[in-house]
């Protein structure tokens, strides 16, 4: 029996002393932790208490389109224009004085021999007989056209303003990508809005859009534009659309005035702005060439129409001349009134604005191919261009 109580008596005293050894731990572990906390409270220990510092900060609110405003905004101007208008008095009398008829935007893009020049588009100062340049500071300077060009749609003014004045970085406009965000600066709607910002992005690079330029409902020309959903109103005409360098990148022109229609603008290529500008500095107009004929295009007029004027013809599409100017391009070539020019080289004819392009897009002295349907046969020659 003796034999069998020694196992029993071994285990309680085993578990006895893990009994002391947990409790031994358990105290020894609150003790710690007290200890740890007085110190970090007391900082008397060797843990030190960290020191949290509070700092103002400073949002700058600025953007990268508030430094190009300020960069460019001085070399944007309004262009003011008058036209000559006569009064009668009650006594009869009459009397004449310029009167303002208009107004748009413009560019200061250089300095030379003591004159500002400034870019703008041809139909803002078409007709003038005065011409204003009003500058950021509010100072009016009378200017002058040293040339213009309606199928470009870019005019040349010079003044001579007796301040400091800054002239725009001119940019690539072959260098701009779709989706590239631009600004537009200018005078929507009159003087008093001048300096009007509009932020956008380039829509396309390389539109066509056809114009009608003596306002007879018909297009005459294709241009070359950037489109932009950046806001152009009446009065932009002629100011700046700059990328986010500050350099400018087009010109604005025209947008698509349509109550369906929102966010279509376009600015001409600073780059075709700029061969415009050369030729006008230097000749006072844009070389473009003649073939010396007055015509129109069969596609404007009906059947009806056609025999009223007696004009027989055997095709219903191109440019039938109604004259050849003696001593000019064609007369040289042997056109004569009453052919229906229907291809230029290897572009078939069928619009006037078809005509015109086709035309344009050669140079003075080119000697290009010139297709007639004559008495209902074609025939081909080769016609020396003229310069306009």
């Amino acid at each position: 029996m003796e034999e069998n109580k020694k196992p029993h008596l071994k285990n309680i005293s085993i578990k006895k002393i893990l009994k002391i050894v947990v409790i031994t731990a358990i105290v020894a572990s609150f003790a710690l932790n007290g200890y740890v906390f007085y110190s970090v409270y007391t900082g008397n220990g060797t843990v030190s208490s960290r020191q949290t510092t509070v700092k103002d900060v400073d949002y700058d609110v600025k953007t990268n389109a508030t430094s190009v405003i300020n960069k460019v905004s001085d070399s944007v101007v309004g262009v003011v224009v008058y036209e000559n208008s006569t009064t009668t008095s009650l006594f009869g009398e009459s009397s004449s004085s310029d009167s303002q008829s208009g107004s748009g935007s413009g560019v200061v893009y250089d300095q030379q021999d003591g004159y500002t020049y400034i870019i703008t588009n041809n139909h803002v100062i078409s007709g003038a007989n005065k011409i204003q340049v009003v500058f950021s500071n509010n100072e009016y300077v009378d200017a002058k056209v040293v040339g213009s060009d309606e199928y470009s749609d870019v005019a040349i003014l010079k003044c001579k303003p007796d301040f400091d004045v800054t002239p725009i970085n001119i940019g690539d406009s072959s260098l701009l990508d779709k989706g590239e965000t631009v600004l537009a600066i200018g005078s929507p709607l009159g003087i008093e809005y001048a300096g009007t910002v509009t932020q956008g992005i380039v829509s396309a690079t390389d539109r066509t859009v056809s114009v009608d330029l003596n306002n007879d409902n018909v297009d005459d020309w294709d241009m070359n534009v950037i489109q932009t959903d950046a806001a152009i109103n009446p009065g932009n005409s002629g100011g700046a659309l700059v990328n986010m360098k500050g350099e400018l990148v087009g010109i604005t022109s025209m947008k698509f005035s349509d109550e369906s229609v929102e966010g279509m603008g376009f600015a001409i290529p600073i780059n075709d702005v700029m061969t415009c500008a050369k030729q006008i500095r230097e000749n006072g107009k844009v070389s473009h060439p003649v073939i010396g004929i007055k015509g129109a295009s069969l596609s404007d007029y009906s059947s009806y129409d056609l025999q009223r004027y007696g004009v027989h013809v055997s095709c219903d599409e191109g440019i039938y001349v109604a004259q050849v100017v003696s001593g000019g391009a064609a007369s040289k070539a042997g056109i004569k009134e009453g052919d229906v020019i229907v291809k230029l080289d290897d572009q078939k004819i069928t619009t006037y604005k078809s005509f015109l392009t086709a035309l344009y897009s050669k140079k003075a002295g080119d000697t290009v191919k010139v297709t007639v349907n004559r008495d209902g046969s074609e025939k081909t020659l080769s016609v020396t261009l003229l310069e306009k």
